[in-house]
């Protein structure tokens, strides 16, 4: 890698916490290095001031590649019925107030493993390392819609 590519890691290396060794290329932003919501707004936004790229085209699509910002619907739509089914599980079995919290916590943990393996219900168009590196030398993200 160059000057440019070098920095494009060390900034992902700081922050995701990941080892330099892990991040490649072709590694997608939200699906393989796992930046998404504030963490995407956080790092491009800072990519902007290192660089002066002109990321208004990537702005535009934002929610083409991105989740929101915080907490996301879909969290909302799983963490309620999960509570739900803990306390209704523990009260019917009579298994405690504890053991609800715990039904809950695994229907979580399945949630998170579930979109880690298989991503969001609303599949995002990748972005990956070479495309941000790519945009960094050029100066511009790409008009590519």
């Amino acid at each position: 890698m160059d000057g440019a590519a070098d920095e494009v890691v060390g900034m992902l290396v700081e922050e995701r916490g990941l080892s330099p060794t892990k991040i490649k290329p072709s590694s997608r932003l939200v699906q393989d290095l796992g930046m998404d919501g504030d963490d995407a707004v956080d790092f491009f936004v800072s990519l902007q001031e290192r660089f002066g790229t002109d990321l208004s085209a990537l702005y535009e699509r934002w929610s083409d590649h991105f989740g929101p910002e915080g907490f996301s619907g879909w969290n909302g739509v799983v963490i309620i019925p999960a509570a739900v089914a803990g306390g209704v599980a523990a009260s019917l079995l009579d298994l405690g107030e504890l053991t609800g919290i715990a039904i809950t916590v695994g229907l979580l943990a399945l949630w998170v493993w579930a979109m880690k393996t298989w991503g969001h219900p609303n599949k995002m168009q990748p972005i990956t390392v070479a495309e941000v590196i790519a945009a960094v030398e050029a100066g511009v993200w790409p008009s590519r819609y």
